[in-house]
């Protein structure tokens, strides 16, 4: 196991949000207590629970390529389908909802809503969060910070022409509010005080979570909720 994943295997969270942003995403997908629920991306599971309960008379599928994670996911919400497996390429489809908090960088989000297109029931619907410029111009050590880490940070308007590009409409958005940065740096910091196995590393997230404190206005995770259009709407949109 590597010291990334043994830093956040004891960790509820591995980044930012909080159980009211799952249920905001939910309202807004007209999700069904029938619905089939793909958690993509799941980490340690944060979000099981709430999920769990809004399929309370569906199903609800979990997935995370790391074992260390889906292993602690498993023990949080006992009986629901928890499994080691690629998010590009999701089993158990089709799905009603397919939400990923903070997962969809890896595959980028046209990539991402691309593939997960025809893993949708025909009313389904995608929500997910990603770290997006708050202002037009934030501050050069944020756009520094965050390309160090690999991240391009763009602006939510840029991401809303991947959204539609994809061929999806957009339903509803919203940012993560402070409380669910707070849910993630806060036990993260707890955790880093014991936590020798990796100094870089360590250094590196208590960097990120300075920056937050001094910048965090500039800049932060976006929610979008969307469902992709027809082929016919599509035509006629020109996407």
């Amino acid at each position: 196991m590597s010291a990334l994943s043994a830093l956040f295997s004891g960790l509820d969270r591995l980044g930012p949000g909080n159980a009211e942003s799952v249920r905001w995403a939910l309202g807004v997908a007209g999700t069904p207590k029938t619905a089939r629920i793909l958690d993509a991306g799941c980490g340690t599971g944060a979000d099981l629970g709430v999920l769990n309960a809004a399929a309370a008379n569906g199903q609800l599928v979990a997935i995370d390529r790391e074992v260390s994670f889906v292993e602690r996911a498993r023990k949080r919400v006992p009986g629901i389908e928890v499994a080691v497996a690629d998010m590009a390429h999701p089993p158990g489809a089709p799905f009603d909802l397919i939400w990923s908090a903070g997962a969809v960088y890896n595959l980028g989000v046209a990539n991402a809503l691309a593939g997960w297109r025809n893993c949708l029931t025909q009313q389904g619907c995608v929500a997910f969060s990603d770290l997006r410029a708050r202002i037009e111009n934030p501050p050069a050590e944020v756009i520094d910070f965050w390309a160090s880490e690999g991240v391009d940070l763009q602006s939510t308007a840029v991401l809303e022409a991947e959204v539609i590009g994809a061929g999806y409409e957009i339903l509803g958005m919203r940012w993560v509010g402070p409380a669910g940065w707070a849910s993630y740096y806060g036990p993260l910091e707890v955790e880093l005080d014991h936590f020798d196995a990796d100094p870089d590393l360590a250094a590196a997230l208590r960097a990120e979570i300075a920056l937050w404190r001094t910048h965090g206005v500039t800049y932060g995770y976006r929610i979008i909720v969307a469902r992709p259009v027809s082929a016919a709407t599509r035509e006629q949109v020109g996407v």
